[in-house]
């Protein structure tokens, strides 16, 4: 089986910026890039109230039913048979859910190849919650999953040693998430024209899920132990509400007296996002637990250097100056940011133009796609 002979069912919880985050949007956009390079695709996700992409007849969205985190599907339960038998390699993205547990019986029953696509699911962090949950998960499918898996991809050699970690003894391609610039680079009235293309102060940019794992209850204290040294900027804190996550943590800003320190937008999407990651002078992200962050490869294509945790599993930005990492606490991150918010205008620009370089020659999607592909190839035959 050639890398383009074969067809591909790529399968996610969801796509929607909430309900899916990156996991959605990394394994939609390894799909398209999938066919781009010529290669026959399709995906298949669980929605909500509202489809996310309606006008792509390459991606099908079956409506939820029961609880939310569960993603199941009754529709895509009767359809998995049908779904599958017309593919020769599924793609599952992300574990422990329920579209997991449906297309992979399928998967098995028809014995079509699967990859395992890890997303970050053995991260510690991830690993410690919900223990008996997931233990009972894998009785019921992921067992049978996991001994199925032709193939696991992994987003960076730390997440590779993870997975065999689990014994898991089937190849491993090292493949990390990419980005499409055209998307970013693109240049418009709106985007020049938005609000948040102007500013008064130097900005420090968080843009992600607001999420107890995203770090912003150590970003947060450690913004308020700079004091005088970023009188001259601005915190912005951006992005989705999860979990009610934004009321804790604009009652910690309360608390820190950091209210005309720090600003909050929502979710911003579309031009507004390029206009807002256009802006900032460093980007931030100082997570507990990240499998390989969509959101810091945005910021590094907008020439914004990177101030992150290593728990962010980027150490590139170390080793190409396109930013800072510390360890996941308060003191450090205090520490790294107060390095940032020191360097002069050049230094800034220079991190920044090392950030895009960086993902220029090792993380666009039609390298990557490649690397997939060749080792579905290689792996994956019927």
């Amino acid at each position: 089986m050639k890398s383009m002979d074969a067809t591909h069912l790529h399968f996610v919880q969801s796509i929607e910026p909430l309900q899916g985050g990156g996991l959605g949007r990394a394994a939609l956009e390894l799909h398209h890039a999938f066919a781009r390079a010529g290669a026959s695709s399709k995906l298949v996700a669980t929605r909500g109230a509202h489809a996310q992409a309606a006008d792509d007849p390459s991606v099908t969205e079956f409506m939820r039913s029961g609880p939310s985190m569960v993603y199941f599907a009754p529709d895509l339960r009767r359809a998995a048979s049908a779904l599958v038998s017309t593919s020769e390699v599924v793609h599952a993205h992300g574990l422990y859910t329920a579209v997991n547990w449906t297309l992979g019986a399928a998967a098995r029953k028809l014995e079509r190849p699967l990859v395992y696509h890890v997303h970050g699911f053995f991260e510690p962090w991830i690993l410690d919650r919900s223990r008996l949950r997931k233990r009972l998960v894998h009785v019921l499918f992921e067992n049978a999953n996991f001994k199925h898996a032709r193939l696991w991809r992994a987003l960076t050699s730390k997440e590779a040693d993870q997975i065999r970690a689990q014994g898991i003894t089937a190849p491993v391609v090292v493949a990390a998430n990419g980005i499409d610039l055209s998307a970013l680079d693109v240049r418009s009235e709106a985007i020049d024209s938005s609000a948040h293309a102007t500013k008064s102060r130097r900005r420090m940019l968080f843009l992600a899920r607001l999420h107890p794992k995203k770090g912003l209850g150590m970003l947060v204290p450690a913004w308020a132990k700079l004091g005088q040294a970023v009188k001259d900027w601005e915190l912005v804190v951006a992005g989705p509400d999860e979990l009610g996550h934004l009321a804790e943590v604009q009652a910690l800003v309360r608390r820190h007296g950091l209210e005309e320190r720090v600003r909050f937008t929502g979710s911003v999407t579309g031009t507004e996002k390029i206009a807002l990651l256009r802006s900032a002078d460093v980007f931030v992200l100082p997570s507990h637990s990240e499998g390989f962050s969509v959101a810091i490869l945005e910021a590094m294509a907008s020439r914004v250097p990177v101030a992150a945790t290593y728990a962010c599993n980027f150490p590139e930005l170390e080793h190409e100056a396109g930013g800072w990492l510390c360890e996941p606490d308060t003191e450090a991150v205090s520490m790294m940011l107060l390095r940032a918010v020191s360097c002069p205008d050049d230094e800034l620009r220079a991190r920044g133009q090392a950030a895009r370089r960086l993902v220029e020659t090792r993380f666009t999607w039609p390298s990557i796609s490649k690397l997939v592909l060749d080792a579905c190839a290689e792996h994956c035959r019927l």
